[in-house]
């Protein structure tokens, strides 16, 4: 039986061992075929388990077990790849503590494609969820997979800016890969199966846990070359997967925020410590010196569709609520005609009305 069947039996073991524990069982027997065909003593021993993880080793330590994994992930359309095998992200390879493997639903985009993390907070602002948007769009339009985790708030708007326009992204899931958490995301989760992937290192079935969601997100950070945080309180989760990308040595980037918002903290000290300052989506192809063979067409569009007024008005509104009485004195045009002109830009896609007489780029 090939390793890959007996690193796929390992892998479902996550849960209950722990991914450093698993790989250190490998380091000291070779190949999960050698754990496999070894005593349950012997293993426990070796990597000092806990009487839990020990019972569920011994108690999955059968070659129907086994099958009847291979049967479940076929009726969810799961597939699994151990980091032997040459799908397997060989940036994900080199990480400290790297998966055994990963379970996928949907196509893992090719290796060669470059992979940008775009995370957040859950709880965010409005700016914070616009800034997610207009970095991942133009970045998957420029042929970069987008990698966040399907959370809400930030990752899942940085999961829908990537697919606008048909550009691909990972979900990272912090359970089975055959479940959605949070349950309202369930179309997106088929929206991004349809354009990349949802994937895990934890078998089919696996209810998402608290204790799984750091080790999740160092998978996040160590599938991308960089890693983007468009907003983050000062005590954000966010923040413990900035740490594991710094240890993974990839760059860690930062959107500025309001001084006064909680919501910015984290992402503003970042950038006191020396996270490289986000302006734009051409900062980052920058800074990772990535070219853009197909520039995002975002600014070509609107200054085709957009007349002189509807232009004038949109380029004052900002990710921060502008009311019409700020737009009035700075355009000089009359009440009206900029109420006209802001419900224009809302039906064309370029304002959004979000409270009151308040706009923001859309």
């Amino acid at each position: 039986m090939h390793n890959d069947i007996y690193m796929l039996w390992l892998s479902s073991m996550v849960a209950q061992i722990g991914s450093q524990k698993l790989n250190l069982i490998l380091d000291v027997f070779g190949t999960a075929r050698d754990v496999f065909f070894a005593k349950t003593s012997a293993i426990k021993q070796a990597a000092f388990l806990s009487e839990y993880a020990g019972q569920a080793l011994a108690k999955n330590h059968n070659l129907q077990y086994i099958e009847d994994l291979l049967e479940k992930m076929k009726n969810g359309g799961v597939a699994y790849f151990s980091r032997e095998n040459e799908r397997f992200p060989s940036l994900l390879k080199e990480i400290p503590d790297p998966p055994v493997g990963i379970f996928c639903i949907g196509t893992l985009p090719s290796d060669n494609t470059h992979k940008v993390a775009i995370i957040g907070s859950r709880k965010c602002s409005q700016y914070g969820l616009m800034a997610a948007r207009s970095l991942a769009k133009p970045l998957a339009k420029t042929g970069i997979v987008i990698v966040s985790g399907m959370a809400r708030g930030i990752d899942s708007m940085a999961h829908r800016g990537a697919l606008e326009d048909g550009g691909e992204t990972i979900a990272v899931l912090g359970c089975g890969v055959d479940i959605c958490y949070p349950s309202e995301n369930k179309n997106l989760r088929e929206e991004i199966i349809n354009s990349g992937c949802v994937i895990s290192e934890y078998p089919p079935g696996t209810r998402p846990a608290p204790a799984f969601f750091p080790a999740r997100n160092r998978i996040i950070s160590g599938l991308s070359r960089g890693v983007v945080v468009t907003e983050a309180g000062d005590k954000s989760g966010t923040l413990i997967t900035v740490n594991q990308a710094i240890d993974q040595g990839r760059e860690v980037f930062a959107v500025p925020g309001n001084i006064f918002s909680r919501f910015s903290k984290g992402t503003n000290r970042l950038i006191s410590e020396g996270a490289t300052l986000v302006h734009d989506h051409d900062d980052i192809l920058f800074s990772l010196k990535i070219s853009a063979e197909e520039k995002s067409q975002c600014e070509i569009s609107s200054k085709k569709v957009l007349a002189p007024e509807e232009k004038q008005v949109y380029d004052i509104l900002g990710f921060e609520p502008v009311g019409i009485d700020s737009i009035v004195e700075t355009t000089g045009l009359n009440l009206g005609r900029v109420m006209l002109l802001c419900s224009q830009l809302e039906i064309k896609g370029f304002a959004k009305k979000i409270r009151g007489a308040q706009y923001i780029k859309s």
